[in-house]
């Protein structure tokens, strides 16, 4: 008989974690869950977790480990503009300096990552739960919104004044993104 698993949160994957080796010696089969994690910046942690225990078990599965991955793909970018991106725009002279235009290039490039990255997820995610889902909303805005406001500073078309006072807006849509919640599947699914 499969035993069933259901992960709600970033504290039952290490809750699992901490029963691994008392779940792995018996014979018994594990269907684990992932409903949902708490947020979308959780999900690197998550999957470094995760993904260990599912793929060094041959009877434990995870169908959702996939989609948890995209996930931590979206967290690791969105992280980056965060923390390597977005500052060095917030502290730049009155002028384009190589770490400004560095900055605004590599805010393009996630702006294209995280639309792919958000194509993947919706596309595992499946009709049904891809049509509620807050998480792929946020990230089509943030991306647009990236991407929006490089090409316009590129362009020429707005200065590194307008880019300054429009850095704060990027930080607040990058920390909606990694706050919100992330749903994985139907919890009714596998009752």
């Amino acid at each position: 008989m499969t035993k069933l698993y259901k992960i709600h949160s970033h504290a039952h994957i290490q809750a699992l974690q901490a029963r691994a080796n008392e779940l792995g010696h018996s014979n018994k089969s594990m269907l684990v869950n992932l409903v949902s994690l708490e947020s979308v910046r959780i999900a690197r942690e998550s999957y470094a977790l995760l993904r260990p225990l599912i793929k060094e078990s041959w009877i434990w599965a995870c169908p959702e480990l996939e989609i948890l991955l995209v996930v931590a793909g979206l967290s690791l970018e969105i992280q980056k503009l965060e923390h390597d991106v977005l500052p060095q725009l917030m502290v730049q002279e009155a002028k384009l300096e190589r770490g400004a235009l560095e900055a605004l290039l590599l805010m393009k490039n996630s702006a294209i990552t995280l639309l792919d990255l958000r194509k993947c997820f919706i596309l595992a995610l499946g009709v049904l739960l891809a049509d509620e889902d807050l998480v792929s909303a946020r990230v089509k805005k943030l991306s647009i919104m990236l991407k929006d406001t490089a090409d316009d500073v590129l362009n020429g078309n707005r200065d590194i004044v307008w880019l300054q006072e429009r850095a704060p807006l990027l930080v607040q849509l990058v920390t909606d993104v990694l706050e919100t919640p992330v749903r994985f599947c139907d919890p009714d699914e596998f009752l």
